[in-house]
């Protein structure tokens, strides 16, 4: 059952996320600069899609300041990720050249510090409050690994659940007893590490 509109959630937590980031209607001044910022750097600004702001709006939401985004491609959903806050700090890894290009040129126009690295970090070295996973890969990071880079309260997103793997390996995560609340938005993922007594999974 979909629960996009709050209906049937006891929740407080489930329910706030829900109603007032995941399925938020509302816009911020923040999307309009960003799109500037693709404009004079070459890009068309209709690559931004509706994870892009979901991704602004969680991060904005839960005040993450470290966040680790795996596979970052060119760097676009980047700057979502560190427009909300000045002191948000994005370690980016990516292997593409090309991309690595193209999301260096964009955070010279960035007040951020992104830091851009070929593979991800050694587990236990640095936990982050936020892991934002793009699968675009057959081999993605172990749910071991993802636990290595998290503290308690971290969240962790994934995008796109648009084949047969991604979604066995998005069932994966919300089997895993250790993601204690999931929200299942078809084309995206959003799992919590922070304890609850029950462990609940809700289709958005």
């Amino acid at each position: 059952m979909k629960q996009s509109r709050g209906h049937g959630i006891h929740s407080p937590f489930a329910y706030d996320l829900i109603t007032n980031v995941l399925r938020s209607p509302y816009s911020y001044y923040a999307f309009q600069d960003i799109e500037r910022v693709l404009s004079e750097s070459g890009l068309d600004a209709s690559i931004i899609t509706e994870f892009n702001h979901l991704s602004y709006r969680l991060v904005h939401h839960f005040n993450a300041k470290h966040i680790l985004e795996i596979n970052s491609g060119k760097g676009v959903n980047t700057l979502f990720l560190t427009t909300p806050a000045p002191d948000i700090r994005c370690t980016c890894v990516e292997q593409d050249a090309e991309a690595i290009a193209i999301a260096k040129r964009l955070q010279q126009k960035q007040r951020n510090i992104s830091e851009l690295l070929p593979l991800v970090p050694a587990g236990g070295e640095k936990r982050y409050d936020a892991l934002f996973i793009h699968l675009k890969k057959k081999n993605p990071i172990s749910i071991e690994s993802l636990m290595e880079l998290s503290h308690e309260n971290s969240f962790w997103v994934f995008y796109p659940l648009n084949s047969r793997w991604s979604k066995q390996y998005w069932r994966n995560i919300v089997n895993d007893e250790r993601a204690r609340i999931t929200f299942d938005m078809k084309e995206s993922g959003v799992a919590f590490l922070r304890f609850s007594p029950y462990k609940l999974n809700y289709f958005v």
